[in-house]
């Protein structure tokens, strides 16, 4: 802690730079404050609000917020200031400590801090962190908990999650920043089309800080005029990334010449919607029969999600033909979630053996040149 005392009256008064809190979301955490600003009063309730973020489509996300009481605040006494004091779980967290003297702390170690938090409480096995804050609807205030206490000041470890994901095993991932080697934990909330992806962070309350109309911080030094503030809002800035689903094509073949083995080409066109005009998806596939029955070939992880596919079926073969004659099958892309899978369906009949015989080879070849499939004589 800074150890400076309040200064006579007419001198030049002090300003410290404040903490600004991780690049996904923008916080100041408290320093010392002199001058005409009001003293901090750690007996008083705070409040709590975030917001999941800017992007229109995060209300399908049903994100929630759950916070973990990482330390208490403790009073300094003849400064307007406090110092953190790890609680429970955490107390054997001798980084919060270092947290201290707010001067000597950088957005990265900060950023470390809460990484090491969150990894306490979300994946070491055998231990169990009751919330303080369970599973809150993002955007809604947080000021009362469940048992009619106030939120109480001290340092909060932060969580944002999808509402029905409720086991870390379901929320937690690693995410590797652009540049980095290393990976670090964060949290992910799903909409139908997108998936967000958010850091674990860390919240001092009070605070002092001046928030923009987005609610990210418009100034990053504590004044003599910025009063503390128990009512905090704060905007979230998570990473939106297109979720992607699967596709099913099943070859039914009732019957089988033997002899050969019998392929089935496939083009496969993924488009944003109905009206072609946006591609987002385009390759082939082939399925081999060398007996009769039935194959699904499982196509994961590369369609967005709501896509709209066409899959024609553009070689049956010289011995086979499709049952209803339609070669174009159409669908749309779902959300992945237990394993859910957009399906189309073709059934290929044998035609006799009048197509046997003769000395040249066949086979059907994809020319990318000319996007086509063209017949190969050996």
């Amino acid at each position: 802690m800074n150890d400076k005392k309040f200064p006579a009256a007419g001198k030049k008064k002090n300003s410290l730079t404040a903490l600004a809190l991780i690049v996904c979301m923008l916080l100041t955490l408290a320093v010392q404050g002199i001058g005409s600003a009001k003293a901090v009063d750690l007996d008083q309730g705070c409040a709590l609000t975030v917001s999941p973020g800017t992007y229109e489509d995060l209300v399908n996300a049903e994100v929630v917020i759950d916070l973990y009481k990482v330390a208490d605040a403790t009073p300094v006494q003849g400064y307007d200031t406090y110092r953190f004091t790890p609680t429970g779980a955490y107390a054997g967290m001798d980084s919060i400590r270092a947290l201290e003297d707010m001067t000597t702390v950088d957005q990265d170690s900060y950023q470390a801090i809460a990484q090491e938090a969150a990894a306490l409480t979300l994946t070491t096995e055998g231990i169990s962190i009751a919330k303080t804050v369970d599973g809150k609807e993002a955007g809604a205030s947080i000021s009362e908990l469940e048992n009619g206490q106030k939120l109480s000041s001290g340092l909060y470890l932060l969580i944002a999650r999808g509402k029905e994901l409720e086991e870390p095993a379901d929320y937690v991932t690693s995410v590797t920043a652009e540049g980095e080697t290393s990976s670090r934990l964060a949290t992910v909330a799903y909409s139908d089309e997108y998936t967000y992806t958010f850091r674990p962070e860390l919240i001092a309350l009070p605070s002092r800080m001046v928030l923009g109309n987005d609610g990210t911080v418009e100034s990053n030094e504590t004044s003599n005029t910025v009063d503390w503030q128990y009512d905090l809002a704060v905007t979230l800035k998570p990473e939106q990334a297109l979720r992607f689903g699967n596709l099913m094509i099943t070859k039914n073949l009732p019957d089988y010449a033997a002899g050969e083995p019998a392929s089935f080409i496939f083009q496969i066109e993924a488009y944003q919607d109905e009206t072609r005009a946006k591609s987002l998806y385009s390759n082939v596939a082939a399925i081999t029969f060398s007996d009769p029955g039935s194959q699904t070939l499982r196509i994961e992880g590369v369609i967005p999600v709501g896509a709209y596919v066409e899959v024609t079926e553009v070689y049956s073969g010289i011995s086979y033909r499709l049952q209803d004659g339609e070669s174009v099958r159409t669908t749309e892309i779902p959300a992945p979630e237990d394993g859910a899978a957009a399906r189309v369906e073709f059934t290929n009949l044998y035609q006799g053996a009048a197509t046997h015989g003769g000395a040249v080879t066949n086979h059907f070849e994809y020319n990318a040149e000319d996007s086509d499939w063209n017949w190969v004589q050996e």
